[in-house]
Parts: C-alpha cells; sequence; structure tokens
C-alpha cells in the first residue's frame, strides 16, 4: 500500500519536474536575453554590443518574447504541487506520530528502569547510613568506655600519689622527729 503511493507520488513528481525543469530553463534563457538587451542599450563596458546585436535583433526579440512566455505558461500546476505537498504533510504527520508514540515508549521505559532504580538505591542508601550510625554508635560508646577506664585508673593513681605523699611525709616527720629525739 505504501509501495503504491509512492508510485504515483513519484510519477506526479517526475511530470511536474520534467515540466518545471523546462520552464526554468526557458525563463533563464529570457532573463539572459534581457539582460544582454540591457547591456547593448546602454553599452556597459564600451562592448559595442549594440552594433553587434543590431542585426540579429529581429531574431532575438521575439525569441525573448517566446521564452518569457514559455516559461511563464509551461510552469507546474499548482493544483499538482498543492496534491504532492498534501500527501508529503499526511506522511509526515503520520511519521511524526509514529515517533512521538516511539518516543513516549522509550521515556516510560527508561522512567520505569531508572524508577526501580532509585527506589533500590535510596533503599541501599538507608542501609548504608544505618550500618554507619551503628558503627559511629559503637565508635562512641568504645570511645567513653575507654575515657571511663582513663578516668578511674587517674583517680586511682591520684589515690595512690596522696596515699604515697602522706607516707613519705609521714615517715619524713617520723624520721625527723626521731633524729630531733636523739
Amino acid at each position: 500500500m505504501a509501495g503504491q503511493k509512492e508510485d504515483k507520488s513519484k510519477t506526479k513528481s517526475s511530470k511536474g519536474g520534467m515540466m518545471g525543469l523546462v520552464s526554468k530553463i526557458l525563463g533563464t534563457g529570457a532573463v539572459v536575453l534581457g539582460a544582454l538587451f540591457f547591456a547593448a542599450m546602454f553599452d556597459v563596458a564600451h562592448l559595442g554590443l549594440l552594433h553587434t546585436f543590431a542585426s540579429s535583433a529581429i531574431v532575438l526579440v521575439p525569441l525573448y518574447a517566446v521564452f518569457a512566455l514559455a516559461a511563464l505558461f509551461l510552469s507546474p500546476k499548482a493544483s499538482a504541487d498543492v496534491e504532492e505537498l498534501q500527501a508529503q504533510i499526511a506522511s509526515l504527520s503520520e511519521f511524526q506520530s509514529k515517533a512521538t508514540s516511539q518516543i513516549l515508549k522509550l521515556q516510560n521505559l527508561i522512567d520505569g528502569f531508572s524508577g526501580q532504580d532509585v527506589e533500590t538505591l535510596k533503599a541501599k542508601n538507608q542501609e548504608l547510613q544505618e550500618q554507619l550510625d551503628a558503627i559511629h554508635q559503637a565508635e562512641r560508646e568504645k570511645m567513653d568506655g575507654e575515657v571511663d577506664s582513663l578516668r578511674q585508673r587517674n583517680i586511682e593513681l591520684e589515690e595512690q600519689i596522696k596515699k604515697w605523699a602522706f607516707e613519705t611525709v609521714g615517715k619524713t616527720m617520723g624520721g625527723e622527729q626521731s633524729a630531733e629525739a636523739a
């Protein structure tokens, strides 16, 4: 079905294309002849074109008129162009709708994948955060335990130092009294 549509559009465009090409060639010939007439009339660049074309003007002027009129009347019909444009617009609209539906399907698929991934990553992130919090809490408790044991050891050492100081002072005082008594 699509192959038949393409064949019809190719035959229409080839007919319009050939007529359009002939029309363009004739129009170009008319423009070139008109430019030569203009250059000859004003003797552009002092080429002496007026004298060159004077003898052949009897042929060139009607040729110019034929080319200009033929280009005007042999141009492709606007209705063929309109039909071809409508067919192209319809095919472009169909292509656009197909492309849009494919893009939406792909976007939904990607959203589905990324949505699952996002949820999985959030759950994994939460789990890792809980593990990190547990490690930090364990480290704080360990540090608190070490600080408490060091404070306790510090208190014990202070008591030992005080005891030793009292004993030393007591011995020194007791040794001085015995040395004075003697």
